[in-house]
């Protein structure tokens, strides 16, 4: 592994990291000036690509259409440019009949553009199961500590495939919304072991909600995509309702516990210390082994 961490890439750089040398052609570029409506009229700043890189490349040969989110931005927040871009790569994708990679950095919804940006994820789900429909792989990597949260949480969770590493986060509700609405008793957001046996790689991974779970850097996160973008997975009746079942049980396992320690065990962790300080590969051969 190289000493570069993807978490501490900018957008652009990871995409650098990702794609094959020289492949990628970037669209609606910063130099096009096409900017969000509503962050002037607020006298916020605004940002040349609204917080997200989109285009395609090649990775491994194969082509790709890739977008990165800028967690520099507002938190890489969604917002109805930001919305747009991405929707409109999807439905390239789904056009083109070629995989579609986003790599997120989002708390979700940009807030100062409220349904605009609500309307955009609705949109850029939809754009998401066309590909989906037509066998077009699509996946997420989510490695950075601002993570997947919100409608990007959910969006996440709609694509094929999710890439993960320890540093990344998931989950519907950032962990600062629910210790505001719950308390800091029942979740402390300022406790970062806490946080990230709810919401972290290795807990999304040991339930399932992640596909790979990586090295965080960047020659890791490349071969993960390099395994998947050649694969779809089935959306039908039966996949959902097989998947609506594995939630169920979940629930029932675990849905009284407020715990994640009792999570780990329940899933085949059997020793909670050393799979604390494994990386996210250890931490797989760890859990595999205790199933």
């Amino acid at each position: 592994m190289s000493g570069v961490l993807f978490h501490e890439q900018t957008a652009r750089q990871r995409i650098a990291a990702l794609a094959d040398a020289g492949s990628f052609v970037e669209l609606l570029a910063p130099p096009e000036r096409i900017t969000s409506p509503y962050l002037a009229q607020l006298g916020i700043p605004v940002s040349f690509d609204d917080g997200i890189v989109i285009g395609h490349a090649k990775i491994g040969g194969k082509k790709v259409y890739l977008a990165a989110q800028v967690g520099q931005f507002v938190g890489g927040a969604v917002g109805e440019i930001h919305g747009a871009k991405l929707t409109g790569l999807f439905k390239a994708a789904a056009r083109d009949r070629v995989p579609c990679i986003l790599l997120v950095e989002s708390g979700g919804v940009r807030l100062h553009e409220g349904s605009a940006g609500e309307i955009a994820i609705a949109e850029t789900m939809r754009a998401i199961f066309e590909c989906r429909a037509l066998k077009v792989p699509t996946i997420a990597v989510i490695a950075t500590d601002i993570g997947a949260y919100g409608g990007i949480g959910i969006l996440s969770t709609c694509c094929d495939h999710r890439i993960m590493t320890e540093h990344g986060r998931l989950g519907i509700s950032g962990p600062i919304v629910i210790e505001k609405w719950m308390g800091k008793k029942a979740y402390n957001s300022a406790d970062r072991a806490l946080v990230w046996k709810t919401s972290g790689g290795k807990t999304k991974y040991l339930l399932g909600d992640a596909d790979a779970l990586v090295h965080d850097a960047p020659e890791a996160v490349r071969d993960a995509l390099t395994k998947l973008i050649g694969k779809s997975k089935p959306v039908n009746l039966g996949s959902v309702k097989a998947r609506q079942k594995e939630l169920q049980n979940r629930l029932k396992r675990f849905g009284a516990t407020d715990d994640p320690n009792v999570v780990w065990k329940g899933m085949g962790v059997r020793n909670i210390e050393a799979a604390s300080l494994a990386s996210g590969p250890e931490f797989a051969a760890l859990a595999k082994r205790g199933k």
